[in-house]
């Protein structure tokens, strides 16, 4: 992986930091030196061993905190305030799927994957950002989907609320440009994970036949893009989302 020198000893912040992807992104940041606070909400097994096995793992803080929830958030801004004093780099990584066809799918499923993906992206966002603005030069980096960009049979909830992600992100960027914080976004297609076993293979089939590499994405493949967006080799970036899907959608 590629060394930024400018992230040494930086703080990041990443939610959904138990998942497969979360995992990925606090592996590049422990391998860029970084101080970093994963956030998870029910399993942690995964990140302990990520800090046992880690050349740098010492440097990973494990906060359980549940980013839908008011009193955690405040609790974890307190601490962060405490502990780090500013934030450097905040990745919005958190997020649900409950998959069914529309005609099927219930308000409680729709609105349980907006809860998660776009309003907790909105309150942790909101709770963090004068320890982001603390900083000299701060990143925000969202993690949308290509469902956001293409339809995706299923996911009416999903898609929306990662379509909604990419639109707050440029928003946002355009708000904290001016104020020293950059916000980008990256929008993963099928990365090889824990939630992409669960497919049906013929679905993993046909997905395969429509991406040029002919294969799917790696974690760290998505985890380096983070990285980068995050970085000074970035620093002309601003409210753009990078598609990192194998050449399957190409605009």
């Amino acid at each position: 992986m590629y060394k930024y020198n400018d992230l040494v000893n930086k703080n990041v912040l990443v939610t959904g930091a138990s998942g497969d992807i979360g995992l990925g992104i606090c592996a590049a940041y422990l391998e860029q030196e970084c101080h970093v606070y994963a956030l998870y909400k029910s399993n942690s097994s995964d990140l302990q061993q990520l800090k046992e096995t880690h050349l740098n793992g010492k440097n990973l803080d494990i906060i359980q905190c549940d980013i839908s929830d008011k009193e955690s958030l405040a609790q974890l801004a307190k601490y962060l305030e405490e502990k780090a004093q500013k934030l450097d780099v905040l990745v919005n990584n958190a997020g649900i799927v409950r998959d069914s066809l529309f005609s099927a799918m219930s308000c409680e499923d729709f609105n349980a994957v907006i809860d998660t993906n776009l309003l907790s992206t909105f309150a942790i966002t909101k709770e963090v950002l004068l320890l982001l603005r603390a900083a000299e030069s701060a990143a925000i980096v969202n993690v949308a989907s290509i469902a956001a960009i293409v339809p995706s049979v299923g996911q009416t909830n999903y898609s929306a609320s990662k379509g909604a992600l990419l639109a707050f992100t440029r928003t946002l960027a355009a708000e904290l440009a001016p104020r020293g914080v950059r916000v980008n976004a990256v929008a993963p297609g099928m990365i090889e994970s824990k939630m992409v076993k669960k497919v049906s293979r013929t679905v993993v089939r046909d997905v395969l036949s429509s991406i040029p590499l002919k294969r799917l994405g790696k974690c760290e493949e998505v985890a380096n893009t983070i990285v980068y967006l995050s970085s000074s080799a970035s620093s002309y970036i601003v409210g753009q989302t990078i598609v990192i899907d194998g050449g399957m959608v190409m605009r």
